[in-house]
This record gives C-alpha cells, structure tokens and sequence, in this order.
C-alpha cells in the first residue's frame, strides 16, 4: 500500500499577491475618502442625513403622492447644476416639464433627459451617459441620476407584451432591478454619480399587529443597495387667503430616515412645510425649518422663553423671527451653520476647489457590462 505524502502550501510573496490581484485589493490605509456630498438647500434634512447624499451612493425616496419626493429630486438636481454638475433624469413617469424644474431652479439646458420604461434600455443609457459626463467634467463636479420612477419601470417582457395575450410574470421586474443594481452600481460609484430614485409608497396587505404596512413596489434590490432610505408621509393641507377663499399653497410632511449607512442614526422631521403653489410662496421645502431645535439641542444658541441667543448676544424673539434673521443675514447663517457642521452649497463648492486631482478619471481601461449581454436572471427580490 503506498504512503501518502502531505503536500506543503505555497505561501504566496505580497508581490505576488499584488501581481495576480492589485487591480481589486487595496491597503486600507491607502484608500481616499474624499467626503464629497451632495447637499440639498434644505438645512434640516442635510444634518440628518449628516451632510446629504456622498458622491457614488444611492438614496431612495419613497412617499405618499403629492408629498414632495420629486420636489426634493429637482432641489438636489439645482444644488448638482450650481457646482457645475450635470443631471440625468429617467423619466419613466413621462411627467418631466421644464417649466416645472425651471420654478425649482432647475436649468433645462443641462439637464439629459430618458424616456423609456424598460429597464434594459435604461440601464444602458445610463451607464453610457455616465461614462460620458464623466468624461467631459474632469474637476470632480458632481454627477446626478434620477429615476422617477422605480413603480414605473418594468421588463422589456412585460412592457412589450399585448394585454390579450397576457399571462403571470411575477417577479419579472424584481429580477430585471436586481440584475440593474448588480451591474451598474459599481461603474456608477467609481464614477461618483450620485443616485436618487423615486418610488412610491404602498400598504401591505395582512400586516400583523405592531408592524409597519408600508411597502414599496419592484422588489427589495433596491432596499439593499441604497445607502439612505427616506419615507415621506403626507399631512395637512397648507392654505392661504386670497380674493376671501382658502388656497391650497402647500403641505405639512413628515420626513422618516429608514436606513442611513453613511451617517449616525437622526430623528423624523416633523411637520415640515412644502409648497407647492408659486403664486402664493416659493416652490419647495422651507429651507429653514426646524433649525433653531438643531442650534439649540448643539449648544450653539440658547433659548430663554421666546428669546434667542448666540455667544451671549440676543438675537430676537419667536422661532419665525429667528426663521427669517438667518434667511436675510448671511453673516450670522454662515456663523451658525458652519457652527452646527451643516453642509451646504458653499461648504462644497469651497471644497471642490481645494481639490487638485481629477479622482473619477475616464480613461480607456474603463468597461462595463451591457444589461442584454449578461443572461443570469438570480432573483434577489428575498
């Protein structure tokens, strides 16, 4: 009977390691966090996301109808286009206007428009898109895509197919997003395109006691890979009196935080006021609200009865005067917010231009996988 002989293991050189494996390994101490985000102009929300959306990473917005989700997309999208970004907007609601950005300051000449709803095609425009934006913005300016949205996608199968001739397809647009999110998310955050996807919320049915009935459509790919889960819930109308009738200007919204990787955990904002009706008052959230609560629980000011204070100077009296005092005294805003640590538009701006390296460079080496040419269809929706 022949002897067994024990065979030693080869232990590898890190030369060899880095020869066979240096385009994915990296020594942690020599990984770059360049802590770019992308803010929006709504003071509030940019603290309890703890700065606002991080270059490359994903954030889902979910929400009641007419409860702002889209209105934050466009605000997002005129912060990206002030730093000299660009905007990618996947209209697959077919509800994009330009006259609707433009009163969210939105400016429609720098803004790449998709309409389709098959996710197959949009998952290659925007990984062609993107590779070429990047290309031409060589600074580390910003990159936005929106999808509005995730409930409006579908596969090429279920779109293209005729209604009489219809059967069950379950699972067939949980297992197209999956495969979108696998394949493009990693171009897409080595290309530092900031994500937004909109999405709407529904109610489970058979919920049992205690648990949450709010659910939303196309699968769980998209609760696994977003880095920030928003969830908005409609309140009461705002109205305003004009002519002797009530006009309905706005609503009250609260604002959960679902899941945020990215930054400590942070309280709902409450009741926050979003407007709808330019007539009436500017279009969007209010940008100040709940900033005094903030300043307060930091330390930064002090509130004696209706009184506030800053470094022991009075600033005036009631929350709506002190609203309006940062609004329209720039020193003091800057003093507070940088006081706070609250990001903001020129928080970013003043940090792009420090920056000397382009560090999402678009050279020849860059490749992707094209959503038709890969045929495994795992289904993640678990």
């Amino acid at each position: 009977m022949a002897t067994k002989k024990k065979v030693g293991v080869k232990i590898p050189t890190q030369s060899e390691i880095m020869r066979k494996y240096g385009n994915i390994i990296t020594e942690a101490s020599e990984v770059v966090d360049l802590g770019l985000k992308l803010p929006s102009s709504f003071f509030a929300l940019n603290y309890a996301l703890g700065g606002g959306v991080p270059y490359g990473k994903i954030l889902e917005i979910a929400g009641e109808e007419s409860s702002g989700k889209s209105l934050l997309a466009y605000d997002f999208a005129h912060i990206c286009q002030e730093l000299g970004g660009h905007i990618i907007w996947v209209d697959a609601e077919q509800a994009y206007m330009n006259s609707w950005a433009e009163l969210n300051g939105v400016d429609a000449n720098n803004v790449t428009v998709v309409n389709d709803t098959r996710i197959e095609v949009v998952s290659d425009v925007i990984a062609d898109l993107a590779i070429y934006w990047r290309s031409q913005l060589t600074n580390n300016e910003p990159i936005l895509l929106v999808v509005d949205s995730i409930a409006a996608l579908d596969c090429t199968d279920n779109v293209d197919a005729k209604m009489v001739d219809g059967k069950s397809e379950m699972g067939g647009r949980a297992k197209a997003l999956y495969k979108y999110f696998r394949i493009r998310n990693e171009l897409l955050y080595k290309l530092g395109v900031t994500q937004i996807y909109i999405n709407q919320l529904r109610t489970k049915l058979n919920t049992g006691f205690g648990q949450d009935p709010s659910t939303t459509p196309g699968g769980a790919a998209l609760k696994f890979w977003a880095s920030i889960r928003l969830q908005f819930l409609a309140g009461k109308q705002i109205t305003q009196k004009s002519k002797g009738k009530d006009r309905r200007i706005g609503k009250l919204v609260t604002i959960r935080i679902i899941k945020n990787k990215v930054a400590p955990p942070m309280p709902s904002i409450k009741q926050c006021p979003v407007y709808f009706n330019a007539k009436y008052h500017d279009v969007g959230f209010d940008r100040f609200f709940g900033l005094a609560d903030i300043m307060i629980e930091n330390d930064i000011i002090e509130r004696n009865g209706a009184s506030y204070s800053f470094n022991g100077k009075n600033l005036c009296r009631g929350e709506e005067n002190f609203n309006n005092l940062i609004a329209t005294d720039d020193k003091i805003r800057r003093k507070l917010l940088r006081a706070a640590e609250i990001n903001t538009l020129g928080t970013v701006k003043k940090q792009l231009n420090e920056l000397q390296d382009n560090y999402f460079p678009v050279d020849g080496e860059i490749s992707y996988e094209s959503y038709n040419n890969d045929d495994s269809d795992e289904d993640e929706e678990g």
